[in-house]
């Protein structure tokens, strides 16, 4: 399938079914090549890596996606 069709869904569920079969390898090559990574895209990678006890590598991305999205204020 052409990347231009696969919304942000499809890259949630197939993260989602690395995550439960403990494909982190698969997993984290889709990451890569993700273009536009959305929070709940790093969620889903972060929550591959914790189940399959990739602690390090899962606070590094923690601290990738803290470091590039700024928090918003707006409701004050």
């Amino acid at each position: 399938m052409p990347k231009e069709f696969i919304d942000e869904s499809a890259y949630v569920c197939v993260l989602n079914a690395c995550s439960h079969s403990g494909l982190v390898a698969i997993a984290r090559s889709i990451f890569n090549n993700i273009s536009i990574k959305t929070d709940i895209i790093y969620t889903t990678m972060i929550d591959c890596l914790s189940r399959a006890a990739v602690f390090d590598e899962a606070q590094q991305l923690i601290d990738q996606f803290e470091r590039d999205h700024m928090p918003v204020w707006s409701m004050y």
